[in-house]
C-alpha cells in the first residue's frame, strides 16, 4: 500500500510537471505563431483571395491546435480541482443542471485528504457519467454520493432514468476507459441497470494514506 501511495502521488508529480511543461513551452510557440499569423494577415490585406484563403486556414488550424493543447493540460490536471473535489464537483453538477434542466443533488462524508487522493480520475469519472446521462438516461434526477469507509473511498451516481440495455449492461468507450483507470488505481466500477429503472455506478477506490497511518499506529 505504501508503494501503491507513492506511486500514485509520483504519476500525479509527474502530470503536474508536463502540464507546465506544455503550458509553458508548446503553448507560447503556438500563442506567438498566433500573433505572427494574425499580423500577416492584417498586412496582406487586400491581396488575392486565394492567399487570403489560404491564411484563414493556416489561422483556423492554428486555433484548432491551442484548443487540443488546452484539452490535453485540462485532462492532465483539471484546473477546477485546484479548489478542492468537492467543490469542483459542485460546479460541475450546477453547469450540468443549467445545461439540461436535470435536478441534481450530492452527499459528501470525507475530509479533504480523501477527497484529493484520487481527485483526477474521480473528477474524470463524473465527467463521463453526466456526459452519458444527458446523451441517454432521460433523467429527471441525478444524485451524486462521495464518502470515506475507512480505507476506501467510495463514490455513486445515480439517475432515474431509462437505464442501460443489455444484461450485463453494455459499456460503452468512455465507460470501459473509465473502468481501465480505476483499475488501474487498485480500485473497482461496477453498473447497477436496469430497464426503465434508472442506472447507478458504483465506484471504489483504495486510501493508501490511512491504509498507512493504521500501519504507524499499530
Amino acid at each position: 500500500m505504501r508503494l501503491a501511495s507513492g506511486q500514485r502521488k509520483a504519476r500525479e508529480q509527474e502530470r503536474l510537471r508536463i502540464g507546465r511543461d506544455i503550458h509553458d513551452d508548446l503553448g507560447q510557440h503556438l500563442l506567438t505563431l498566433k500573433i505572427d499569423m494574425s499580423m500577416l494577415q492584417a498586412g496582406t490585406r487586400g491581396a488575392t483571395p486565394q492567399l487570403a484563403r489560404q491564411l484563414a486556414g493556416m489561422a483556423r488550424n492554428v486555433d484548432l491546435s491551442i484548443a487540443a493543447l488546452r484539452r490535453v493540460i485540462h485532462d492532465l490536471r483539471p484546473p477546477a480541482l485546484d479548489a478542492g473535489l468537492q467543490a469542483a464537483c459542485d460546479d460541475l453538477l450546477a453547469d450540468f443542471q443549467r445545461s439540461t434542466g436535470i435536478d441534481c443533488s450530492c452527499d459528501y462524508r470525507l475530509d479533504a485528504a480523501a477527497g484529493s487522493a484520487h481527485a483526477p480520475l474521480l473528477y474524470h469519472a463524473l465527467q463521463e457519467a453526466l456526459a452519458n446521462i444527458a446523451r441517454h438516461a432521460r433523467a429527471t434526477h441525478v444524485q451524486l454520493c462521495l464518502q470515506q469507509a475507512g480505507d476506501t473511498l467510495a463514490w455513486r451516481i445515480s439517475d432515474d432514468g431509462v437505464g442501460l440495455s443489455g444484461s450485463p449492461p453494455r459499456l460503452g468507450c468512455g465507460l470501459s476507459g473509465m473502468h481501465e483507470r480505476v483499475t488501474a488505481a487498485g480500485g473497482k466500477l461496477h453498473i447497477d441497470s436496469r430497464s426503465g429503472a434508472g442506472t447507478t455506478l458504483h465506484l471504489s477506490l483504495p486510501l493508501p494514506g490511512c491504509h498507512d497511518e493504521a500501519m504507524v499506529h499499530r
